[in-house]
């Protein structure tokens, strides 16, 4: 090969190799402005804009506790309403790091047909740890049909598990565990309630 072929073919190498690299880095740039620019669901306005809702329309409000199998309902106020509901709003759903701290999945439940949007803690310390939005999808336009937690925290020697579920314009409920090092374990659930029809005893 004569040298001015040599470097005709070491120039087209250059080229080739430089414009690959090129590409490579602007599919990297397109997927870290992808990532950051991607939109998680604002769990926290549906829950407020449901309490809303119960603050507008809501004729009664029932509240029905359970304790280890033993239970009692009353009706409640607005304020405690509020107050209850409030465990569904903790700071890292409002927190502007929430896309930083979950990571999102979603899924299709062929039972149900719910578009399933799942948020789980990339720390598994973290006192909230996952977060599920049931969508149901309409003909023209989807509506958000549940919104599901998960919380563990420690409160002195026992271990609390929390599970949250809201029924959008229905009602609510948080289920307690508690596991003491020391002593029986416990059980509570309070159910809020607000559409009428669901009133009757499960």
């Amino acid at each position: 090969m004569k040298p001015t072929q040599l470097i005709f073919t070491a120039i087209v190498i250059v080229l080739v190799s430089c414009k690959g690299k090129d590409n490579r880095e602007t599919q990297q740039a397109e997927t870290k402005i992808s990532d950051s620019t991607k939109n998680y669901l604002p769990v926290a306005d549906f829950i407020r804009e449901d309490m809303r809702r119960v603050d507008s329309f809501a004729s009664g409000i029932l509240k029905r506790t359970s304790i280890n199998g033993k239970r009692d309902s009353a009706y409640i106020q607005l304020d405690a309403f509020n107050k209850i509901a409030a465990q569904f709003l903790p700071a890292d759903l409002d927190s502007p790091g929430f896309q930083e701290k979950f990571s999102e999945s979603s899924v299709v439940d062929q039972s149900t047909h719910l578009l399933n949007f799942i948020y789980s803690a990339r720390d598994a310390g973290k006192t909230l740890h996952k977060v599920i939005i049931y969508i149901a999808p309409g003909p023209v336009t989807d509506k958000v049909d549940l919104v599901y937690m998960e919380k563990e925290f420690i409160q002195g020697d026992t271990l609390v598990q929390q599970k949250f579920t809201w029924k959008m314009k229905h009602f609510f409920y948080i289920l307690t565990f508690r596991r003491p090092k020391t002593g029986n374990p416990s059980t509570m659930m309070d159910k809020i309630i607000w559409e009428p029809q669901e009133f009757h005893e499960d």
